[in-house]
Formats: structure tokens, C-alpha cells, sequence
């Protein structure tokens, strides 16, 4: 079994990290990798009505949420802002997965609206979360995966279940002990296909999966994180929490910003929600809403930045300028 060697910080959220940096996140084509998620955490939705109170929280339609099929969506507040990124999937009833230094603040805010609904909220940490990556169908797999796996499928057998986020980019969730010891003498030390969750999350961001952080809650709007691009957002559904302002600015705003990934090299501090200004250091073009360490001074970032931009940018609290590449996946 791997033990942890590091901590690495994104923004105040731990992240393990197995080996030094750019092997940790450096994966080879056509080999499965199974990740450390012990930074994410399950909360159990469970009531008669809790499709129904869900439906006037969230952004995605809950009643698209079978045995078969899961969502992802966004709650927000009143302003419309997003004050989470949930996934949404049933398995012995609803459950929100996200990450375990937002549930708190997320269960206290679904509970003031769960007490008119008798619907119960309980964190669960039962399971033990992985994040695989699907490269290889002759490779090792945590259990049989069909040949035609489609984005949101539920995946289910008696100790491992999960879901397809899409691009072979799955979620597990182990329950059994003896499942969890296979699992880990499968994907161990020796063969390195076992990874941290720094390496799933420098992944899933360059896949274009970004973010919330206790740092960001309540900060962004959806259309600033492009989520109308990604499934989070359903404009058919009934009313929930922020969705007239969310469907104002689908219908009515021209939107000015658009979330890029960029390399960026900088030995200078990254935080999510920092602002970036224009080469004159006057004119505010946008927002860092996420980032991972690719090497040293190295990062990848996702911006919201303004449609039309200049080169060299400059990052809140720098000393320096600093030029952004748009990231090219390999």
C-alpha cells in the first residue's frame, strides 16, 4: 500500500501526493490509474420528497436521477452565485458528493430549506471514494466497466459501485473491507497505477472540470465558469434557488468572459479568486478560478477572462507580469 508522502495545498485544500511532482502527475497513455479521493466526502439526501426538495435547490433536473443515471449541478444562492458543485446520484437513496471543506457549509444550507420538506441530511463516511481513469479496457479496472459506458452511467456490483463523468473519467465508491484490500493490492506501489488526489485533480482541471473552494463560495456566477457548456445547467426545469438570475443571463446578458485553460510560469502566489488586471495593471480582464502544479513555477490554470484580451497579464499581489500559453492537451 502507498503511504502519503506529502501534503500539497490548492488554495486551503489538502491534497496527497505520492511521489515527487511531475511524477505524480504524469500518466501514461493506454494504463488505467486509480486516485486518492479522501477529500471528498458523500452526503445522503433521504426522505419521500427528497427528488422534489432537491428540484428547488439545484441547477441540474434531479428527476432525471435513476438507478441508472446521474447529474451533476450547482447550488447557488439567491444571487445566483455558486456556492457549490454537487454530483448527484442514487444509490440506497440520493446522495451529493462533493468536497468534504464544503459539506458542512452545505448542509447547513440545504437544512434551513430540508425542515419544511422532511427530508434528512446526514454526511456519510462510510465509502471510501477513488476517481479512476479509463484508458486501457485489457488494463486493470476496479470492477467490469461495460464496452459502451455513456457520461452520467451508473455503475453497480455488491461492493464497488460508481459513475462515468465522461471522457473515461469515472467515480468509485468502495464499501466492503475485503473489496478495498483487492482494490489497493491491485493498483499498488510497485506498478504506480495507483495515484493522489493532486494527480486526479491536476486530471479532471485539465479535462476542464474545475473547482469551488470555501475561498470561491459564492463568488462566481455559472455562465462565468462555462457550466451552460457542461450539463450543470437545465433550463427547463422548475424554479430553484439563483435560476432567475441564472436564466436572465443565459437569455438576456451578452456574456463578455470565458473560462480557458492556460500554462503559466510564476514563482509568485496562485489563489482562486484572484484577480487578473491588463499589461497597464488598470484594467481588471478577469478572474483565477483554479490551478494545479505541473512543475516547478509551472501551473495549469483556468481563467475567466475577457473575450478580448491582451498579453502579458498581471496576477493580483504580483511583482511581475506574466505571460499566459492556452493549454494544449497532449
Amino acid at each position: 500500500m502507498i503511504e502519503r508522502k506529502e501534503i500539497y495545498s490548492i488554495n486551503n485544500r489538502s491534497l496527497s501526493m505520492f511521489f515527487p511532482l511531475t511524477e505524480d502527475i504524469t500518466l501514461e497513455k493506454n494504463r488505467n490509474y486509480l486516485f486518492d479521493l479522501s477529500y471528498m466526502r458523500i452526503l445522503k439526501v433521504r426522505g419521500e420528497k427528497s427528488a422534489e426538495f432537491l428540484q428547488g435547490q439545484l441547477s441540474c433536473d434531479t428527476n432525471q436521477v435513476t438507478e441508472q443515471t446521474m447529474r451533476q449541478g450547482a447550488m447557488c444562492n439567491l444571487k445566483g452565485r455558486i456556492l457549490a458543485l454537487l454530483d448527484v446520484f442514487y444509490y440506497q437513496g440520493l446522495n451529493l458528493l462533493l468536497p468534504a471543506d464544503l459539506c458542512e457549509s452545505t448542509q447547513k444550507s440545504l437544512q434551513k430549506a430540508a425542515l419544511f420538506s422532511k427530508v434528512n441530511l446526514e454526511q456519510d463516511s462510510h465509502f471510501n471514494i477513488y476517481g479512476f481513469y479509463y484508458q486501457n479496457p485489457s488494463d486493470l479496472k476496479p470492477c467490469e466497466i461495460p464496452a459502451s459506458c455513456s457520461k452520467y452511467q451508473m455503475i453497480q456490483s455488491s461492493d464497488i459501485n460508481g459513475y462515468h463523468l465522461g471522457q473515461g473519467l469515472f467515480i468509485f465508491f468502495v464499501s466492503g473491507q475485503q473489496k478495498q484490500v483487492e482494490l489497493l493490492e491491485s493498483f499498488n506501489n510497485e506498478n504506480k497505477q495507483r495515484r493522489s488526489s493532486l494527480a486526479w485533480h491536476r486530471l479532471i482541471l485539465s479535462h476542464g472540470f474545475v473547482n469551488i473552494y470555501p475561498e470561491t463560495r459564492g463568488l462566481f456566477l455559472p455562465h462565468r465558469l462555462d457550466l451552460h457548456h457542461h450539463g450543470y445547467l437545465n433550463f427547463e426545469k422548475g424554479c430553484y434557488k439563483g435560476q432567475e438570475i441564472i436564466a436572465r443571463t443565459h437569455y438576456k446578458a451578452k456574456l463578455k468572459h470565458e473560462l480557458k485553460l492556460f500554462t503559466v510560469e510564476t514563482s509568485e502566489a496562485l489563489f482562486s479568486s484572484q484577480k487578473i488586471f491588463d499589461e497597464t495593471r488598470k484594467k481588471e480582464v478577469g478572474e483565477l478560478v483554479d490551478y494545479s502544479p505541473v512543475d516547478k513555477e509551472q501551473f495549469l490554470v483556468a481563467l475567466s477572462l475577457l473575450v478580448e484580451r491582451t498579453n502579458p497579464v498581471w496576477f493580483e499581489r504580483h511583482d511581475n507580469p506574466v505571460d499566459i500559453y492556452e493549454y494544449s492537451p497532449p
